[in-house]
């Protein structure tokens, strides 16, 4: 909309009233023309062609009350120090007890409308202050005249004998009703901490975390009773600073004062707001990233959860691999969320954000090939199914029950009850025994233990000693069975290797000593001395080592008793 528009259009008239008395006054065109030559000459400038681009325009303040705005310059002023001239000017006619402000008038010339005072121009409105508010360049000049008269006159009753006095009763009034404000608000502070106290045991639970107690319930109480003091600071603030405003603001010499306390709290809520208004769609566009991807992640955890509890089969994909597999995909899903989000962020086009995260890209690829690597290894440690959580397993030295399994590490607990962190990477690349895997896969695991027995003793009989021990061995399965396997012939005694099957990896400790027991059990009842090959070639003629049979233990009666009892009646 164009203001010329306005003005060929919309003001047919010679003269136009406004409520308050103000009239434009439209004289012909070689009066306009001289009129804005006048208008000019006042402001000590010369016309020339305004700029296209329109500004937020700058105020025109009236002892530190703002009153409108001006837009773009006018002749050789900046609209800066149009703005500036003009506030000079009002003051000095807000001042001036001879300045009539029924002599105010609005006269429209051919390119300028004048607001004057009798025949002195106060103001002149350009097409611009047209063109930004969207109005005619005279109902323009007509909004301005009258604001310009209410506001004089409203500063001239403040200086008034009456007016103080008025002021003065209104800010008593305000100062009594802030000191019961805030005796009021600390009243309430302490029947609310008096309320609390009987219920905040009832209501405050420390935050614990697999046991351990991140934050206690006294901690908590302090932030609380913390956030409450600051909250009743702060309300008390914002009354005082409201009362100040307000009562700097009823005096003609404090109005600046007023003024600028009410920018230092509105400037910030506003530039916030404006910021919120501009960063909406930003805003929306992150919203709807998150809700997707959380829906994403939802319906892929749903979707592994079935396959990890056989409710849904994949070909090819076993279920111990549907909770790792949806961890790296709740992984990547979140870093592909961020990255999505990121543009649509406020830090997105920081110079220094984007400082920080180079800085932080080069530590991260110097400092984390290790780190890295580990991650490689535990993703395919996991995809390879070298072991799961609970497995029996030897790593390289390390020899143990898996407890947990991350990207980094794997850790085992040791039979001796020591926990091993086992770095993925060395896990991966050493030989990994999982004797689990083996009692799931396959009939068990296979203990061995071997002895040497000299040749004077029939092969069948050792045989014979050693299943017996084998069975005598509680967690050895009957199918399939123990058997013996002789291993060498040496110069003076051979090897015999007992075997046995068992699915009880995580006591194997305990299963040989029991079984080396029974062994050394059944051989001294049977009067078969267990020597070493060099111990049996020099031979001096002393008594024989086995112990008399009152010297067994009670293992050697469970050897003799049940399936053994008739291995027991064959030796008799």
């Amino acid at each position: 909309l164009r203001a010329d528009s306005f003005a060929a259009n919309s003001l047919p008239t010679d003269t136009l009233d406004t409520a308050s008395g103000i009239h434009l006054e439209l004289p012909n065109d070689s009066t306009r023309r001289a009129l804005d030559s006048t208008a000019v000459a006042a402001l000590e400038d010369t016309s020339s062609v305004l700029p296209t681009e329109l500004s937020e325009g700058t105020p025109v303040l009236l002892f530190g009350r703002t009153l409108f705005r001006i837009f773009g310059p006018l002749g050789d002023l900046s609209e800066e120090k149009r703005a500036q001239r003009i506030t000079e000017r009002l003051e000095q006619l807000a001042e001036n007890p001879n300045a009539h402000m029924d002599s105010l008038k609005v006269v429209d010339g051919q390119e300028f409308t004048s607001v004057q005072l009798g025949d002195v121009i106060v103001m002149t409105v350009t097409d611009r202050e047209s063109e930004a508010l969207l109005l005619p360049r005279q109902r323009v000049a007509l909004d301005n005249a009258e604001t310009i008269r209410e506001a004089i006159e409203r500063h001239r009753e403040q200086k008034t004998a009456r007016g103080l006095v008025r002021s003065g009763v209104i800010s008593g009034v305000l100062f009594v009703v802030l000191l019961l404000l805030l005796k009021g608000l600390g009243w309430f502070y302490r029947f609310f901490a008096r309320r609390t106290l009987t219920v905040k045991n009832a209501l405050i639970r420390p935050v614990v975390f697999r046991g351990n107690i991140l934050i206690s319930r006294s901690q908590i109480e302090n932030v609380i009773s913390w956030l409450f003091k600051m909250m009743r600071v702060a309300i008390s603030l914002v009354l005082i600073y409201t009362f100040l405003t307000t009562v700097f603001g009823l005096f003609p010499w404090t109005q600046a004062w007023s003024e600028r306390l009410l920018s230092y709290a509105t400037s910030p809520v506003v530039a916030f707001g404006q910021v919120a208004v501009d960063g909406l769609p930003n805003v929306l566009a992150i919203v709807v990233i998150v809700v997707i991807m959380r829906w994403l992640i939802k319906t892929m955890g749903y979707f592994f959860n079935r396959i990890g509890h056989e409710e849904f089969h994949v070909p090819g994909f076993h279920p111990e691999l549907a909770e790792p597999t949806r961890r790296i995909f709740r992984f990547l899903m979140i870093i592909a969320g961020f990255m999505l989000a990121y543009p649509y962020t406020p830090i997105a086009g920081s110079q220094a954000f984007q400082g920080l995260t180079v800085l932080f890209g080069i530590m991260l690829s110097l400092g984390s090939s290790s780190a890295i690597s580990n991650i490689i290894a535990g993703v395919v440690l996991t995809y390879t199914r070298a072991f799961r959580l609970g497995d029996r397993v030897k790593m390289g030295e390390t020899f143990g029950d898996v407890i947990e399994k991350t990207f980094l590490v794997t850790r085992i607990r040791t039979p001796k009850n020591e926990d091993v962190s086992v770095p993925n990477s060395k896990a991966l690349s050493d030989h990994i025994i999982n004797y689990s895997e083996m009692c799931r896969e396959g009939e068990g695991v296979i203990l061995h233990s071997t002895i040497t027995i000299g040749y004077d003793v029939p092969w069948p009989r050792v045989h014979e000693l050693l299943l017996e021990a084998a069975a005598a061995t509680e967690g050895f399965k009957n199918e399939p069975a123990p058997f013996v396997l002789q291993n060498s012939l040496g110069d003076f005694s051979a090897a015999y290797q007992i075997n046995g099957y068992t699915e009880d990896v995580h006591r194997m400790a305990a299963l040989y000593s029991n079984l080396h027991a029974n062994i050394q059990d059944a051989f001294n009842v049977a009067d078969i001395e267990i020597l070493s090959p060099i111990y049996n070639a020099f031979r001096d003629g002393n008594a024989s080592t086995t112990p008399e049979r009152s010297d067994l233990g009670p293992k050697a009666e469970d050897v003799s008793g049940g399936a053994e009892s008739g291995a027991a009646t064959h030796l008799e």
